[in-house]
């Protein structure tokens, strides 16, 4: 039998520690060799803008300064537009509703009117995040947000997340597609960022150590 010193079992326990804290790290810093692939045709999917209630929708008139303001569509699904009237929005994209307004206000009020609308909240479109952020939770979905904006509403990463590890799981097509989307390369410069849609469900793993 082979006893050992204290010094000797002192040394063999560190030993063991930094191989333990090495390969976490390499863990966390391989991204998924796929993922400049997956995130193209992840990327590539359309998203449906059509607008829902809690939507907040901003609609300009030029030169027609009280004509334009800020609507939210209401839980029935509509907006109270002057000289229109009630309209249902559901369903309906911004641009839908440039066209149903134009008309409107075609039937006696102006002859040309020219009308834009930009989306300024799209509660009726989540997305959620769970895990190692600060304030996880579901987060209402903007056009073209990307992972790490979606992260940056969050809080961020806590101290134990795993960033690089970052899952998010999509409904399509009746199925659950997943990726891993290596969050921490993105934010370095590493690797190109990734577009979130409405529905998208991101976890951040928490690192072992």
């Amino acid at each position: 039998m082979v006893y050992l010193q204290p010094l000797s079992c002192f040394r063999i326990a560190v030993a063991v520690l930094c191989a333990v804290l090495a390969l976490s790290s390499c863990k966390e810093e391989r991204a998924d060799p796929l993922y400049e692939e997956l995130a193209k045709q992840y990327n590539a999917q359309p998203v449906s803008e059509d607008l829902g209630p809690g939507d907040k929708v901003s609609i300009k008139v030029l030169h027609e300064d009280s004509l334009s303001g800020e609507f939210t569509v209401s839980p029935a699904g509509t907006i109270s537009y002057p000289y229109v009237g009630r309209i249902n929005v559901r369903g309906k994209t911004c641009l839908n509703l440039e066209d149903t307004i134009a008309e409107g206000l075609k039937k006696g009020y102006l002859s040309e009117p020219s009308v834009s609308c930009s989306i300024l909240e799209y509660n009726s479109k989540q997305f959620f995040i769970f895990g190692e952020v600060k304030s996880p939770g579901a987060f209402p979905y903007k056009s073209n947000a990307t992972i790490v904006e979606a992260i940056a509403l969050a809080g961020g990463f806590s101290v134990r997340a795993m960033g690089n590890r970052t899952r998010l799981t999509r409904q399509m097509d009746d199925a659950n597609l997943q990726i891993e989307v290596p969050v921490q390369d993105i934010i370095e410069g590493k690797t190109s960022d990734f577009t979130i849609l409405p529905g998208d469900v991101i976890f951040v793993p928490k690192n072992p150590w």
